[in-house]
């Protein structure tokens, strides 16, 4: 175990040396926190712990993250406290070495990083190893204690103040918990071998001693401090570093006088005699830090210092300079001072050597100037400073080097700006003197301007007004000269004292007139000229930002706008100087005035300044601002950096918190809205405005919401186009993204709505881009050249002049003037000039308006384009609406190109970021889908697109539907599915399906839109109302147009798969909880879906509305509830049962009642063009009618009125040529087909009064309709409405007919009109008494009519003979025999058929013994049998169609001795006779009763075991009409039929294969269920080949999920293939079919399931012991599924069995699996 335990740590201990040094803080955290258990209560051997020391100072100069560097500590913890020994003697030596000590050099920053990180591990060995006084002896402690403090040197000379403060911190805290620990600390680094290094740490602990008034530590070891401090730093042979000489003065704030005087300043003064170059610095920064009053020493030390001022080196002259003000600093004896600068004037005059070179000169006066620094205060001060300033004269006056002077005259002015109450008088005469001088030039008279400005003010100010002249003559020389900078220079110096002296009472205001007019003339400029302002030196700047200062104190009045405005512009410059010490002025005076009364006007004057500079700013790269050598450029001298321009802003706006007004405050915020988002702002610091209103005391977020309205003007109506207005649309909307934010995107959206932008046409966007002036259409100046060129003055054509000749030489003389460049002015005449202006004014228009087009969208998109860049919190929620906007202007050549990047961008916006691959492919691939009118990156199109297309559609597929369906989770929130949607759309709308691969893309498509049709809202507290996972922000119109368009127009499985998108989509706008409540828009689609021709369309529209039943609108006296009602009332009516079913589901649901406006709405339905429409819409109208019958009269005479609108057709226009212009328009037959439909229904509900106004309608015009189709529906109606009114209205009626009978014009344009008019008298007839002399007549009439060729009239007349025959019994036979000869002899097809009808009619009339009596049987079967003549045998397949029709089960008895004779026929050489037969099967079957069917299937069975390939191919046939059997008959033979045909797909004869697969599509063809329906074609194919196609049969029944019930036609073709399943080797393949069992008992009729039962259960059983669990599984839940609906008397040998099974001996699989079936069939 311990051996395991040891190789353990020694694994541990390589992988740490593999991954100590990784990049990744993951890694490092993992190993570290491993070794760190690995190395718990564990000792290391010591080679062991010296490779672990070396791999952790690997990580000193790596590790940069503090979690990597706790990790390492922690791991450093562990170990000390196990091996603490161990640890402290090999640790802390090997630091040294490791490259965070830099040995006698200035540390660095890497250094001094690794020395923080060191230093920590160190502070863990005291405290662990050393945590008591006792032990804190020995080499380790002391070796410690060194490194501890190279490690404290090297941090204190190159870390950071944050890292310093933490590692103070720390040692704080360890001497804090460890008392005498900081003595023992001193102890031991005094004890060390002398060195400045340890003066860092001696430094720190003497802080901590003062921090915790330990002074006696501190004197204890007071002497040993001071000794090593000038051993080490004092008197080092080098120069010390600063930051040892920053430390040391720690300990030199302890020192007392004695020791300074005894000790400190004798080895001072050695010291500076030794190497002054060495010690100054030290010097200096020991007089700073000492808190001594050096007054008594001040000479002694001076005189040591003073006498390096004059020293050769630069460097030393300068130290010595801060050394004299350190000095100055520590005197409070003005007389000590007073001393020093005499010694100092001393030198100057030669007392230690005569100075001659400048720089020893202005060394000595800037040691002057640091004696000012003084620390003498009140009266003394003043004398004092009387006293030096009075010393000054004699030097001035003999000066006369001009940059000296100049130093000196600075330098007094230092003095003379501490005089507090008076200038002596011998200063003010030597002013005045002075400025009389040879030697005071410009410059110099400069200086003396601003020593008087530091001379005279508060009280001394009087004194100055005997300089008001000299000054005034200042100002005006500079006027005068107003080229020559200096002289401006001392013009502002002047004016500032000018305008302190205006403010006297002594100073009359008429002396300062002129003054006045110079420095406030706007239109001349004095002082604020850009060219001056951008060249004065630093001290001009700041003497101008004084002459502002006063001038906007205390001459407010003075200055009017445009006055004002030049003083505004030059605080401006200031605060955009270069130079540094001018901003922070510039700052300091802003700040100050602003404080002032007044204050927010200067504001405002500033910022308009301000807001010009910035606008116009631009940002440069630094290689135009600086050259190579790093000096400025041309352009970078007078370029503004934009940190410049920042603090500028920050200053204007500082003081606006202070202001008593907050309006102007707020006017503020307001003002520099637009310009803190500058480019060059932002680029420095984006959130500029928030911040600088947080410094005006406003919450930015309240105070847009306060004030939005004057913001969005701002926002809105500027050029949008401006980059500041983005940038600051972009942070707002950050800011406030639930008010801002909506009211720019509904700007935008309205923006982008205007339909102008949809309507340019490509033409117009050409004649944009053509230049103002040019034309675009040039077809003008074409036919001028053309015109120019014409061949004018050619000769005729002879023998020397050939026309060909001539056209050459021509075309020879134009390339040679080409060739020269010679360019013919083109001659236009006056009518194509005026032309030609005319078409450039024309296109100038079109120009000038898409330019302005152009302009507002280029606005709208800028804004949203700003919006998008930041990406504010709730943009999502309006997206969805701009793409709806967006997507129609890809169309517009204007705006496609410009849309064409927000449209992409706005998907990578909603897409998650982890999508933001697909979100660009989605974004292209649309794009190329919707072919929009612009370029496309060439880069996209490489792809083929439909390759494309189905790759994205995949990834969409995988990424949404997949993963919801593995994870539960949506991927894709509702706006960003909005984004995806145009794909979609575009895919689904384009194909319908056609090929494998189209149908698979567009099954997935719609997978994607069902995922997220299941996206449900999660309410929080939050302020939105919308949750973007919730189904509110779905494209849901465009979604459900799109849904019915596929369910319309694609392949039954895509229809099935739309469908229940449908339903799922309105279920999401149900109004349920986490739904959307669906709108009118919605409601409308599904409503408008209603009327479409296919039936899935309309049952799919019910289904969807019937989910969203809480949202429809349902109050009739509304416009949309009348809609809905009238819709709903009209489905109630469908042409198909189901639809009828849920319409009244829906009716009930809503609680919808009829209202008698619907009855005249109601029309408009009727004459729809869809027929199904018509249909519903008749019956709809007539049912209402029944409810109110009072509004039958105005509905009759609507439809008539409406009849004769539709049935006018105006002629085609002619021109004067009579050529067709435009044709007539189309007939609208279909409307006038609805009015007949209507009509027909309408009949039983009309009174007795109408029923004659009705019929003179139909005759003559309605029943002479130009359209067949009218005509027939009409003769229907009128025959309905003869069987409903004929009885009471026969007298009336009749003469009507006869009389248009005997009127009528003998023309054949009248002939249809005739035979209904016949038809109708027939119909009439059977109310006539049976020996009416009129009766006859009729019948001979309707014989004669059975003539016409048209089924319908056939048809009825067929039915109008059965109740006349009584009428004419003795005549009968001789109409059957003549009936007869024209059925089997007749050459015209018509009258042989219409023969059929007739004597159909005449049989039913007469009686079913008729066809014995008349011989009509025997003379039809010789006819069948009688192979010579074709057409006999043909009529009697007619006479047996029309007999099965017209006499139903009558006639069954007969059927059984025509099927042999009718099998025949099937194979019959002639085509008319075959399809007869084929049209006589279906009779024969319609009319079967279920005996008829057991009397005719065993004889086709046994046909189908003939040898003649004929009569098989018939019997095939025969069962293939049998799918039109009654419903009820179907459902009993299909189990046998099925699988006979089956058989007969592999017969021998191709014909008998073909005739096999036809039977079974007739078959698919009348299935019901709509999701059979889809996949038939699959089925058929498992039928076909069932070994390679029934897997694939079985997977998609598994997945297709079941609407409607399974009726006996889809059981007929599914339970084969599920019976062949179970044979099959697959265990796949039978697990299925028995998961298929299972699933089909609770989809089905119980009496259409039990034929299959036989066949099914060997199989199931079977299955039920098969080797693989799962099979016998999925079998046991199958056969409890059956027992269940089938009950347990269908299966009496099954428990048997089950229990025979379970006792056996057989295998244990047999007994498990009987177990699983015993258990399964118990429990059901």
């Amino acid at each position: 175990m311990a051996a395991d335990t040891q190789g353990q740590v020694s694994d541990t201990l390589k992988r740490f040396a593999v991954k100590v040094t990784s990049s990744s803080v993951k890694e490092r955290k993992e190993i570290l926190e491993e070794l760190k258990e690995c190395l718990k209560g564990k000792d290391l051997p010591e080679p062991a712990i010296k490779g672990l020391c070396k791999l952790f100072y690997l990580t000193l100069h790596r590790y940069r993250d503090a979690a990597s560097r706790r990790a390492l500590l922690s791991v450093i913890e562990v170990l000390v406290q196990s091996q603490p020994d161990a640890i402290a003697t090999n640790l802390p030596p090997g630091l040294l070495s490791c490259g965070v000590v830099s040995k006698g050099m200035m540390p660095g920053k890497s250094t001094a990083s690794g020395a923080c990180c060191a230093l920590p591990w160190t502070c863990l060995i005291v405290r662990t190893v050393f945590p008591s006084a006792d032990k804190r002896e020995g080499a380790n402690w002391k070796k410690l204690v060194e490194v501890q403090s190279l490690l404290l040197a090297e941090a204190v000379g190159g870390a950071s103040g944050n890292a310093l403060k933490s590692i103070s911190k720390r040692f704080n805290k360890l001497w804090k918990e460890n008392p005498g620990l900081v003595d023992q600390y001193m102890s031991t680094l005094l004890c060390l071998d002398q060195s400045c290094v340890s003066v860092p740490l001696l430094g720190l602990c003497v802080d901590f001693c003062t921090a915790q008034k330990d002074i006696a530590t501190i004197n204890k070891h007071k002497p040993a401090l001071l000794d090593l401090y000038m051993k080490t730093v004092l008197m080092s042979k080098t120069r010390p570093h600063q930051h040892i000489l920053e430390k040391s003065g720690s300990m030199l704030r302890h020192m007392s006088h004695v020791e300074f005087k005894e000790q400190l300043l004798p080895t001072l003064q050695k010291a500076l005699l030794r190497s002054p170059e060495n010690s100054i610095q030290t010097i200096s920064c020991m007089l700073a830090s000492l808190t001594l009053d050096l007054s008594q020493y001040a000479l002694d030390i001076g005189k040591g210092i003073s006498s390096q001022l004059k020293a050769n080196n630069p460097e030393l002259m300068e130290q010595a300079v801060t050394a004299l003000q350190n000095l100055a600093q520590q005197c409070s004896d003005p007389s000590a001072v007073q001393d020093l600068v005499k010694h100092l004037f001393g030198i100057l005059g030669g007392s230690e050597g005569k100075l001659t070179v400048v720089a020893q000169k202005m060394s000595v006066l800037s040691g002057i100037r640091s004696c000012s620094h003084h620390a003498v205060s009140g009266s003394s001060s003043q004398s004092l400073s009387s006293s030096v300033a009075v010393m000054f004269s004699p030097y001035l006056q003999q000066e006369v080097h001009e940059g000296t002077l100049v130093h000196a005259v600075s330098v007094l002015s230092q003095w003379t700006s501490r005089f507090t109450v008076d200038v002596p008088s011998e200063l003010r005469e030597w002013f005045k003197k002075a400025f009389t001088l040879k030697t005071s030039t410009s410059l110099v008279r400069h200086a003396y301007l601003q020593a008087l400005i530091g001379a005279f003010k508060g009280d001394a100010l009087n004194q100055a007004v005997d300089f008001l002249p000299l000054l005034i003559q200042t100002v005006e020389k500079a006027a005068a000269q107003n080229t020559q900078h200096s002289l401006l220079s001392e013009g502002v110096a002047a004016s500032v004292l000018l305008c302190r002296l205006s403010v006297l009472d002594s100073v009359p205001e008429a002396k300062l007139a002129s003054f006045w007019n110079l420095i406030l003339d706007e239109k001349k400029p004095l002082f604020t000229t850009e060219k001056f302002l951008s060249q004065a030196s630093e001290e001009a700047l700041c003497t101008i930002l004084l002459l502002c200062e006063r001038l906007f104190l205390d001459q407010p009045q003075r200055l009017t706008n445009s006055k004002s405005q030049m003083y505004h512009q030059a605080t401006v410059m200031a605060l955009l100087s270069r130079l540094w010490r001018v901003r922070k002025r510039a700052q300091q005076t802003v700040k100050k005035l602003l404080s002032s009364l007044g204050g927010s006007s200067l504001a405002q004057g500033l910022l308009g300044e301000l807001r010009v500079v910035i606008n116009k700013h631009k940002i440069l790269p630094s290689d135009v601002v600086y050259m190579e050598t790093g000096e400025l450029t041309e352009i970078g001298r007078s370029y503004v950096a934009p940190r410049i321009l920042l603090d500028a802003l920050s200053a204007i706006c500082s003081v606006a918190a202070q202001w008593n007004d907050p309006a102007e405050t707020e006017k503020l915020a307001l003002d520099i809205l637009i310009v803190t988002h500058h480019p060059s702002i932002v680029a420095v610091r984006s959130e500029m405005w928030p911040s600088l209103l947080s410094t005006m005391k406003l919450d930015a977020a309240e105070f847009i919401d306060k004030h939005l309205e004057m913001i969005l003007p701002r926002l809105l109506e500027a050029n949008t186009d401006n980059q500041a207005v983005q940038n600051a649309v972009g942070s707002l909307s950050l800011l406030s993204p639930t008010k801002l934010l909506r009211r720019v995107m509904d700007h935008v959206t309205q923006r982008l709505s205007n339909p102008a932008l949809r309507q340019v046409m490509r033409q117009e966007y050409a004649i944009m881009q053509t230049p103002e002036g040019e034309l675009y259409d040039k077809s003008i100046i074409m036919s001028a050249q053309q015109e120019s060129t014409k061949k004018g003055n050619m000769k005729r054509e002879n023998k020397a002049y050939s026309f060909k000749e001539q056209i050459i030489e021509l075309e020879l003389q134009e390339e040679i003037k080409k060739k020269k460049g010679i360019k013919e002015e083109l001659q236009l005449t006056s009518k194509q000039k005026e032309m030609m202006q005319n078409q450039l004014e024309k296109e100038s228009g079109i120009r000038k308006r898409l330019q302005e087009l152009d302009l507002e969208m280029q606005c709208a998109i800028g804004l949203l384009e700003a919006a998008l860049a930041r990406r504010p919190p709730l943009i999502w929620m309006h997206l969805p609406g701009v793409l709806q906007v967006v997507l129609p202007l890809l169309q517009s050549p204007l705006a496609a190109p410009r849309i064409k990047p927000v449209f992409l961008n706005i998907g990578v916006t909603l897409m998650p970021k982890e999508l933001h691959y697909l979100a660009v492919l989605v974004g292209h691939v649309t794009l190329r889908q919707l072919k929009p009118e612009c370029d496309l990156d060439p880069a996209w199109a490489q792809e083929d697109l439909s390759t494309a297309t189905q790759r994205t559609i995949s990834l969409l597929h995988t990424n949404t539907a997949l993963q919801r369906e593995g994870s539960g989770v949506f991927v894709l929130s509702a706006p960003a599915f909005s984004f995806c949607f145009p794909l979609l759309q575009a895919v689904l709308s384009q194909s319908s399906g056609s090929s494998e691969e189209t149908e698979l893309m567009m099954t997935r498509a719609l997978q994607v839109i069902n995922t997220h049709a299941q996206l449900r809202a999660k309410f929080n507290d939050s302020e939105t109302l919308v949750d973007e996972n919730g189904p509110e922000l779905l494209p849901r119109v465009s979604m459900l147009l799109l849904l019915t368009k596929v369910i319309g127009t694609s392949t039954p499985r895509l229809q099935v798969l739309a469908s229940s998108c449908l339903t799922a989509l309105c279920a999401s706008a149900g109004g349920q909880e986490g739904c959307a409540l669906a709108e009118q828009p919605e409601i409308d689609v599904l409503l408008e879906a209603l009327l479409s021709s296919c039936f899935s369309v309309r049952d799919a529209a019910l289904r969807g509305l019937l989910e969203m039943e809480l949202a429809l609108p349902t109050d009739g006296a509304d416009a949309n509830g009348l809609k809905m009602l009238r819709r709903l009332w009209v489905s109630k009516f469908d042409v198909e049962e189901e639809g009828r079913a849920l319409a009244e589901k829906l009716w009930q649901a809503l609680c919808l009642d009829l209202v008698p406006e619907l009855c005249s709405l109601l029309i408009e339905d009727v004459i729809h063009h869809e027929e199904a429409v018509r249909s519903a819409g008749a019956e709809a109208l007539s049912s209402a009618i029944s409810q109110y019958r009072e509004q039958s009269a105005t509905v009759l005479a609507q439809l008539t009125e409406i009849y004769h609108q539709k049935l006018y057709r105006p002629p085609p226009v002619l021109d004067t040529l009579g050529r067709v212009i435009s044709e007539a328009p189309p007939d609208q037959w279909e409307a006038r087909c609805g009015i007949a439909l209507a009509l027909n229904k309408l009949a039983e509900f009309l009174d007795e009064s109408q029923v004659t106004p009705l019929f003179l309608f139909f005759v003559p015009d309605a029943l002479n309709d130009r359209h067949a189709e009218v005509r027939r529906c009409m003769l229907d109606a009128a025959l309905s409405a003869l069987n409903t009114h004929g009885k009471d209205n026969v007298n009336a009626l009749l003469p009507v007919f006869e009389e248009f009978l005997k009127n009528a014009p003998q023309d054949a344009s009248y002939d249809s009109v005739r035979q209904s008019v016949v038809i109708l008298m027939g119909s009439l007839a059977k109310h006539l008494d049976k020996s009416d002399p009129k009766v006859k007549p009729i019948v001979a009439k309707l014989i004669t009519a059975l003539s016409t060729p048209s089924q319908q009239v056939q048809e009825s007349v067929a039915s109008c003979l059965p109740p006349l025959v009584p009428a004419i019994k003795e005549d009968a036979g001789g109409m059957v025999r003549k009936l007869l000869q024209l059925l089997l002899e007749s050459d015209k097809y018509a009258e042989r058929k219409g023969a059929a009808y007739g004597l159909a009619g005449l049989v039913k009339g007469l009686g079913i013994l008729s066809l014995k009596q008349q011989e009509i049987m025997t003379t039809l079967t010789d006819a069948i049998q009688d192979k010579k003549n074709s057409r006999r045998r043909e009529g009697a397949l007619f006479a047996f169609e029309m007999l099965c029709n017209m006499l139903g089960k009558l006639f069954e008895p007969y059927v059984v001795h025509v099927l042999p004779h009718l099998l025949l026929c099937f194979g019959d050489g002639n085509q008319y006779v075959r399809e007869a037969a084929d049209d006589c099967a279906k009779a024969v079957m319609r009319n079967l009763s279920a005996h008829g069917v057991k009397l005719v299937l065993p004889s086709l069975l046994v046909a189908l075991e003939e040898e003649s390939w004929r009569t098989k191919a018939g019997s095939v046939e025969l069962l293939g009409a049998m799918a039109f059997c009654a419903p009820k008959q179907l459902s009993s033979c299909l189990p046998n039929i099925v699988p006979k045909l089956t058989e007969v797909l592999t017969d021998s004869h191709v014909k008998v294969q073909k005739a096999g697969q036809q039977a079974l599509r007739q078959i698919g063809s009348v299935i019901r269920n709509p999701e059979i329906l889809a996949i038939t074609p699959i089925l058929l194919d498992a039928l076909t080949d069932p070994s390679h196609k029934t897997h694939h049969c079985l997977q998609t029944l598994l997945d297709t999920k079941f609407v409607h019930f399974i009726d006996a036609p889809s059981l007929a073709l599914i339970m084969p293939i599920v019976q062949r399943a179970f044979q099959d080797r697959s265990t796949d393949t039978r697990k299925m079919a028995a998961q298929i069992i299972g699933n089909m008992y609770s989809l089905t009729d119980q009496k259409d399931l039990s034929p299959y039962l036989p066949s099914v259960i060997p199989g199931l059983k079977a299955s039920l012991l098969d080797p693989v669990p799962e099979v016998r599984t999925v079998s046991a839940k199958a056969l409890g599924a059956m027992v269940k609906g089938m009950g347990e008397s269908c299966f009496d040998d099954l428990l048997p069995w089950l229990m025979e099974t379970l006792a056996s001996e057989q295998s244990s699989v047999d007994r498990s699996g009987a177990a699983q079936g015993l258990a399964e069939v118990m429990a059901a």
